[in-house]
């Protein structure tokens, strides 16, 4: 593992987690018709997505010097073969337990993650309206290297600006619509963007004022979303990955944290897969076995393991994905290193 930044590895471990307890204590309540309102209040699953994001805007922020070609490439090796997989496995068990209705299913975007308009309605219980938001930014991010990486924190200010000026203009936009525009400019976007600057912040740029620009749209945020703490909270998880990439030589050296390491590793498919399978172990029938505790403890053990295990396959299937990638390519952009570096010098396998 040496040289890679560890810290964010687990910070991703825990992010996936807070997703799957979320599913695991809300999922099971509306089959045993219990009131967990409070516990949603907290906002647990929703706090643990907009991690991620900070997160991927750090670690995408870090291929600035990639050839778009490559970027595009690594991208999409490591967002579509385990998303379709997911989809394929939760389309099969929910199917045939009765849990899909076919007249929900939006073919275009729910396959292609293409932000291609309309609201987002989850039929397969993988949670892909953060990965339309995740490719929104790839595809503006792609845009944005095409200058190299002043273009690109020249870029991420602009952007920040139009979402400022988008918010007091136009009413709040809904998070859950797959369209481009209404994206690009969801308040939502504001995490990537602050994961990117800080980035660039860490690689010695000039321009760190996209973080600046977050933090100075606090005043009209509550407004243009749902998470009246976002703010906060988005303030808050840049400092967490700034301490997770300071901390990481530590957490390198310490062996008896390698486990939450993996983790990290595994959490993309963890991500994906736990939320159908807690839905199969309900449409199962799991709630005339157990009672609602023992059923959040199923759900946490069966969306949790799966998921893991998912995870471990979709790990190792990217690993050698991007090697024959590297392979193909590797006069592109003119790296000298092999695999994905990032601009502060360290690997964060994104």
């Amino acid at each position: 593992m040496s040289g890679r930044l560890d810290g964010i590895q687990i910070l991703r471990f825990v992010a996936a987690a807070m997703v799957l307890i979320q599913h695991a204590v809300f999922l099971p309540s509306l089959n045993y018709g219990i009131d967990v309102m409070a516990f949603r209040r907290l906002s647990i699953g929703s706090a643990g997505v907009y991690v991620f994001f900070v997160i991927s805007g750090y670690v995408i922020a870090g291929l600035v010097h990639q050839h778009p070609v490559k970027f595009a490439l690594h991208r999409a090796a490591r967002i579509y073969p385990p998303y379709l997989a997911s989809m394929l496995i939760a389309g099969i068990l929910l199917t045939s337990l009765g849990g899909i209705d076919a007249s929900k299913v939006r073919w275009l975007w729910s396959f292609t993650l293409f932000p291609v308009g309309g609201a987002i309605d989850s039929w397969a219980n993988v949670p892909f309206w953060t990965l339309i938001y995740e490719m929104t930014f790839y595809i503006t991010t792609a845009a944005l290297m095409i200058g190299g990486s002043r273009s690109f924190d020249i870029g991420l200010v602009v952007w920040s600006a139009a979402i400022a000026i988008a918010a007091f203009l136009l009413p709040p936009q809904p998070s859950l619509t797959a369209s481009y525009l209404a994206i690009l400019i969801n308040p939502l976007s504001l995490l990537f963007i602050a994961g990117a600057a800080l980035n660039r912040l860490h690689s010695g740029s000039t321009w760190p004022a996209a973080l600046v620009a977050l933090i100075a749209l606090s005043a009209f945020w509550r407004q243009a979303t749902p998470f009246q703490n976002l703010t906060v909270f988005a303030v808050g998880t840049v400092a967490a990955v700034h301490l997770a990439v300071v901390v990481s030589p530590v957490i390198r050296r310490a062996r008896w944290l390698s486990p939450l390491v993996k983790g990290g590793d595994f959490s993309y498919g963890l991500y994906l897969l736990h939320a159908p399978i807690i839905a199969a172990l309900l449409l199962a029938g799991l709630p005339k076995i157990v009672s609602y505790p023992w059923a959040v403890v199923a759900c946490l053990a069966g969306g949790g393991v799966v998921g893991l295990l998912f995870g471990y396959f979709e790990f190792r299937f990217y690993r050698a994905a991007r090697s024959s990638i590297d392979g193909l390519v590797q006069n592109l952009d003119g790296e000298a290193e092999a695999g994905n570096v990032s601009s502060t010098g360290r690997s964060v396998l994104p």
